[in-house]
């Protein structure tokens, strides 16, 4: 048997969300990592339930996003054939047989696709807004040839992760007709970001954002008559709408809604408008449903579906502690649960009555695609069959009954070639989120620190989702219950777990993990090698330059920084950074604009004047999903920077 490697992470394969044609035949999209291209490559294929096989569809590179038209069996993508085009291209191609044709060409990003009727495809992208006058193929001329570019911004957000400086570009809606391929902009609204189409395709459900800058946490929902060319806003009780509606008919919506009762730690809610009666009746405000599936991989990719609408009832992902579970959820309010797993269910969709298909992990094998019936999972896909000669770490689940009494999920996987009586160097993940969640998903970084010798611990501390809204509200309090949380995970495993060193402890975590990967080492100094990712440190630096910033600092912190400077002082790691003895690694992107460079920096900056051990990588080009969707070849860095950090200070300096 072999041990995961760093290398090892361009044998994953992941599988997007099931596109369905039939109650047989359904179509997804695959992705692998190219190294000699360094990038990601993706194509569409086909899966028959009937005969238990999948095969490629498409043929490109660069093929995602497929959907399909039942009733004139045609499958849409976005793609880019050609590797020097800057252009997002939408072809279309008959399931029958045929090639694909081109329909459209945009400069723009096209973000997401939905068929409106079996003619017209509308598609969401990031367009620019042109000035009075101006052609889009001159701006974009002008803007290659100009090397002296300047970025004139007069609106918040100007940035955007994975993007970067917005320039002018909103989020819009366009149809294109297939025949024609000519497209033309659905509405003037702007800020809108999911578009879903009515069963007879005459009306268009938009999730949209009216005020990005004085109210960007919430959603409104508009439905666009594409008769009249009218859009009616509709009233939600003052709720913001999350991701997921889906039309229970072509009168009837089902919604997640939320209330932010408790800021972003509130867990959504599901209700139905009704567009002849204008009401809304709230079906679940009582349940408390943490809604999604929130659970941390970095082997996932391309496109996920948490909901689907099926003979008039609502389906969804939602959590249970560390569990994925599908439920179904009928009109009147009754939900009924269809699975729970100790994994993670990643899309769903329904071939027929109690027939699915789902993509599922857990923490022994990568994603893949299955079937389900009766309850029981039949593995349909074996793209990541490889793992079976590799040996592999499996968590074990204990729980820790905090000092408050409230239960925390926690777990600690032994390195691969464990032996009895022995001690190991222990590395504590820390997720991100907060509201995020581990549970029994596979994650590649953990079972290579397992491979290269290493125990690994971690948990679900306060502010995680997949429990109730007050477990998940840490607001105004960072630092505080969390780190109490964290802190007596590791005393309980300190111990429960006799093969845990309690003199080579490492740390580690990403974004809030990388918050508290800084807040941990300048309050205690029991590790003796930290390594902080994408990670804040300086809320009032945060607040006012990042995507994010200015709207989840103030419901995080609480208020904005010019009303409460002594809670974004008190609550930032970097008023503690003249405490910190434990060696640290910072690692960042410099397009992270969701948590920004400078968060690194300045505590970089803080440590070496004060003579402390530190070390900061920063990667060109990469942004906060370096570790998940990174350039392959930065990822490979990445995790060799990691384990040598590691090696040198836990193992004192072990060769590579």
């Amino acid at each position: 048997m072999k041990k995961i490697g760093i290398a090892d992470l361009y044998k994953f394969v992941s599988v997007g969300a099931p596109e369905i044609l039939n109650e047989n035949i359904f179509f997804f999209e695959k992705r692998v990592l190219d190294k000699e291209d360094n990038e990601y490559h993706s194509n569409i294929w086909k899966a028959n339930v009937k005969g238990r096989n999948v095969s490629p569809f498409t043929s490109g590179k660069h093929d995602s996003s497929p959907k399909v038209n039942k009733k004139t069996r045609k499958l849409a993508f976005i793609s880019r054939r050609n590797k020097e085009s800057k252009e997002s291209e939408i072809y279309v191609m008959n399931i029958d047989g045929g090639e694909a044709q081109k329909i459209s060409s945009t400069k723009d990003i096209i973000l997401s696709l939905e068929w409106l009727d079996k003619n017209h495809l509308g598609y969401l992208a990031l367009s620019k807004n042109l000035k009075n006058g101006e052609k889009e193929e001159d701006k974009d001329n002008k803007e290659e040839k100009d090397d002296r570019k300047i970025i004139e911004i007069d609106k918040i957000p100007f940035v955007s992760n994975g993007i970067g400086f917005l320039e002018g570009r909103t989020r819009k809606a366009f149809v294109v007709d297939i025949e024609k391929g000519k497209a033309e902009q659905l509405t003037d609204y702007e800020h809108i970001y999911s578009l879903k189409a009515s069963p007879d395709g005459n009306k268009v459900a938009f999730m949209l954002l009216e005020d990005p800058e004085k109210h960007p946490e919430i959603f409104s929902l508009y439905v666009f008559d594409r008769k009249t060319n009218k859009m009616e806003k509709l009233d939600l009780n003052g709720c913001s709408v999350m991701a997921g509606t889906e039309w229970k008919d072509s009168e009837r919506i089902y919604l997640v809604l939320n209330d932010l009762e408790r800021g972003f730690a509130t867990n959504g809610f599901m209700g139905i408008f009704s567009l002849k009666d204008r009401s809304l009746d709230v079906l679940t405000k009582d349940k408390d449903i943490p809604v999604y599936n929130a659970l941390n991989s970095d082997v996932r990719g391309g496109s996920t579906r948490d909901t689907f609408s099926y003979k008039g009832d609502f389906y969804f992902l939602h959590n249970n502690g560390p569990n994925t579970v599908i439920s179904k959820l009928d009109d009147k309010g009754n939900i009924g649960k269809i699975k729970e797993v100790r994994g993670s269910i990643d899309s769903i969709n329904i071939l027929s009555d109690d027939r699915y298909v789902i993509n599922y992990m857990d923490s022994q094998k990568p994603l893949e695609v299955y079937t389900m019936s009766g309850g029981k999972m039949k593995q349909l896909t074996n793209f990541n069959s490889w793992i079976e000669d590799y040996m592999l770490s499996k968590p074990e689940h204990f729980t820790v009954k905090a000092s408050d009494g409230e239960k925390i999920d926690a777990w600690i996987m032994k390195p691969v070639d464990f032996e009895e009586g022995e001690k190991y160097p222990t590395i504590l993940e820390i997720h991100g989120g907060p509201k995020t969640a581990y549970g029994y998903s596979f994650i590649h970084e953990m079972q290579l620190l397992a491979s290269e010798g290493y125990a690994v611990l971690f948990c679900n501390p306060r502010g995680s989702h997949g429990y109730s809204s007050e477990f998940a509200d840490i607001r105004k309090h960072y630092g505080e219950r969390d780190f109490q949380d964290i802190m007596e995970v590791v005393e309980k495993a300190l111990n429960s777990f006799e093969f845990i060193d309690d003199e080579r402890l490492g740390v580690t975590g990403g974004s809030y993990g990388g918050f508290m990967t800084n807040w941990i080492v300048g309050h205690t100094d029991i590790f003796k090698a930290a390594v902080t990712q994408r990670s804040i440190s300086n809320w009032t630096s945060f607040y006012g330059t990042t995507d994010i910033g200015y709207y989840f600092g103030k419901d995080q912190v609480g208020g904005n920084f010019w009303d409460n400077e002594e809670g974004y002082r008190r609550q930032s790691p970097l008023t503690y950074v003249s405490n910190v003895e434990t060696p640290l690694l910072l690692i960042h992107s410099l397009e992270d604009f969701r948590c920004w460079v400078p968060e690194a920096m300045q505590f970089f900056t803080a440590l070496r004047r004060l003579g402390k051990e530190s070390r900061m990588v920063l990667f060109p080009g990469e942004n906060h999903e370096l570790s998940r969707g990174g350039k392959p070849v930065h990822r490979e860095k990445r995790l060799a920077e990691i384990v040598k950090w590691f090696d040198d200070h836990l193992k004192g300096g072990k060769n590579r």
